[in-house]
């Protein structure tokens, strides 16, 4: 059915622009919002447009429902959270079996799932849409992700065709991204992305700006010349970055850019979201994003003019510093910087795409990554040409790994990483301001570490909360599945903190025994029998003494590798000759010691 009429609630920048954007294409659009300034402004643009006739205000639901087809689609377009909340409940008077609610804020994707569950026992469909482009591509055509059930999707595309922003083959960048909330999932990866993009290039303006001393002429023409040419070709973020930097200010015919307050103040409060939502999703996913979470940290800090001020006075300044370079070396910089700014970028889209290739797993949502890539090829912020086609490859081969392990993308990182070593450092030196940039080459060096110091983390965790550790000598163990089949990490089965070492007890008629260092667990003393949760390797416990003594221990079964208890007997307690500190065993027994692979719990 052709869908010839839509509701748009909400007349902010957003829904005002799709709302004209509608009309332009020949809807008949009915919008309606609690401000009239917002209503005039549509009203009047509408009118200067010469689509007057297909906008038409409305000052409540009852006038906006009547002015709709069968079924009724809705566009939405809220601040997120408890307005979009409260514009479902006044609908739901309204609404009938096969309508249809499109949200086009910025919502949370478990937000939207909870509004789909409320409304689908009413057979109507709430589709969460992922819009980008900014305001100027909410008038001329953004990139659209829409995210719900399958049959109001498909219902609703051929409308989302006609205003989305068409590549350069003429298709539509509008896709059904999949079921639930994957729609405002994927543009919240997107807005994920969009922050480190944007940090590792007001980084490289900072670094050309104040450590190479250049005009803001100059770095507009730096800035041009890599959206031409090579890795960063056809990046709509970087194309922005000349203009602004040859713009000047009315105050004193500078760089309008030195008077620019520099306080991103976005995402100071709950207004825009999906910063925040990406970096706690790549947490709760248990999936390293420091690139992404480190620029989102820079903005933070910069909203709160007042406490950086007062940290200033406090601890001092670390301004940037000229670079110390003689000026035929500036061009050879500038290549390093370029190429720097590059594997930023692309290991910024590798972390946001691991973040989503987890959760995609998990959902079992079916997202195809190189229709997402298609889609963010027009009337989106973070489109980047050379850098898809590059992951267009890489993820043409469906295979699940990570996404440094595919070929394409591990041949970049490892032509241009000496780039971003070598920029990082200088900007080091320079006291210059490098937090995306750092946090990418960190992550490149222990990403794909095999000797990390975190042996000695495993060791002080076991140390004071005996949380257990594994050794090198063991076999490596994979992610597990619980019952939901989602991947976990399985527990460390650790070293038993109570040594338990064999000696002959020449007064007993038993040949073998195990004495018990009571150093770490004092309730052992003079006990005469303990029982342990012991999970552990049979391979490493060969020891004739000590397997002799394991076979006699009841209810023990050697084929069992999981948690199980059992019960020793042993010599009542006695400490060998020697003192022995707390937390250092006595190693003056007549036997080596051993360690047995316990879960790390015991009971007396």
């Amino acid at each position: 059915m052709e869908i010839t009429k839509v509701g748009i609630i909400g007349a902010g920048t957003m829904g005002g622009a799709i709302a004209l954007l509608f009309a332009d294409n020949g809807l008949d659009v009915s919008v309606h919002d609690t401000s009239q300034s917002s209503l005039d402004k549509v009203s009047s643009d509408a009118q200067a447009a010469g689509i007057s006739e297909r906008v038409h205000i409305c000052k409540d639901y009852d006038v906006l429902c009547q002015g709709l087809g069968t079924p009724k689609v809705f566009m939405i377009s809220l601040p997120n959270g408890r307005p979009g909340d409260a514009v479902v409940k006044q609908l739901q008077p309204y609404l009938k079996k096969g309508d249809i609610l499109i949200d086009g804020s910025n919502e949370n994707y478990e937000r939207t799932q909870s509004r789909q569950d409320l409304l689908r026992p009413l057979g109507v469909a709430y589709i969460g849409l992922g819009i980008s482009g900014g305001s100027f591509g909410a008038r001329y055509g953004p990139s659209l992700m829409p995210g719900g059930e399958k049959w109001a999707v498909e219902q609703v595309l051929p409308l989302l065709a006609s205003i989305a922003a068409k590549d350069d083959h003429g298709h539509p960048c509008v896709t059904n991204i999949g079921p639930g909330g994957s729609g405002h999932f994927v543009k919240m990866i997107h807005n994920g992305i969009e922050h480190g993009v944007m940090s590792s290039l007001c980084e490289a303006w900072e670094l050309m700006d104040k450590c190479l001393k250049m005009t803001g002429d100059e770095i507009g023409q730096v800035f041009d010349s890599w959206h031409a040419d090579g890795e960063l070709r056809g990046n709509f973020l970087v194309s922005i970055s000349g203009p602004i930097c040859r713009t000047k200010s009315r105050i004193d015919g500078g760089s309008l850019l030195h008077q620019i307050r520099d306080a991103v103040v976005q995402d100071a409060n709950d207004s825009e979201g999906t910063g925040v939502w990406a970096n706690v999703e790549a947490v709760a996913s248990h999936v390293p994003a420091p690139s992404l979470t480190t620029a989102h940290y820079l903005r933070l800090a910069s909203a709160d003019v007042h406490q950086r001020s007062a940290v200033n006075a406090s601890i001092g300044s670390f301004s940037p510093k000229p670079f110390e370079v003689a000026p035929d070396q500036r061009a050879s910089i500038l290549e390093q910087l370029r190429q720097a700014v590059y594997v930023t970028i692309l290991v910024c889209f590798t972390q946001g795409f691991d973040v989503l290739e987890r959760k995609n797993l998990q959902e079992d949502w079916g997202i195809d990554m190189t229709r997402v890539l298609a889609i963010w090829r027009a009337g989106c912020i973070i489109k980047s040409d050379y850098l898809f086609d590059l992951l267009d490859a890489a993820y043409a081969q469906n295979f699940s790994a990570h996404p440094l392990c595919r070929q394409e993308i591990a041949d970049e990182i490892k032509k241009f990483w000496p780039s971003l070593k070598a920029i990082v450092l200088e900007g080091l030196k320079a006291d210059a301001h490098v937090p995306c940039l750092s946090a990418t080459l960190e992550y490149l060096k222990y990403i794909g570490g095999t000797d990390l110091p975190t042996c000695f983390t495993e060791a002080q965790l076991d140390s004071f909360g005996s949380h257990g550790f594994d050794l090198k000598i063991e076999p490596l163990r994979h992610l597990l599945k619980d019952e939901d089949e989602e991947p976990q990490w399985s527990l460390a089965r650790g070293l038993l903190k109570v040594a338990l070492r064999p000696f002959v007890n020449e007064e007993s008629s038993s040949p073998v025994h195990f004495w018990f260092d009571s150093i770490f667990f004092p309730q052992f003393k003079d006990k005469p029998a303990l029982s342990f949760v012991l999970q552990f390797d049979k391979r490493l416990v060969q020891d004739a003494h000590i397997k002799e003594g394991i076979t006699e221990l009841s209810d023990f079964d050697w084929e069992r590798r999981q948690s199980q208890s059992f019960s020793a007997r042993t010599a009542p307690f006695t400490r060998k000759p020697g003192k022995a500190q707390k937390g250092k065993p006595v190693h003056n027994c007549k036997y080596p010691e051993y360690d047995l692979h316990t879960s790390g719990t015991s009971q007396v």
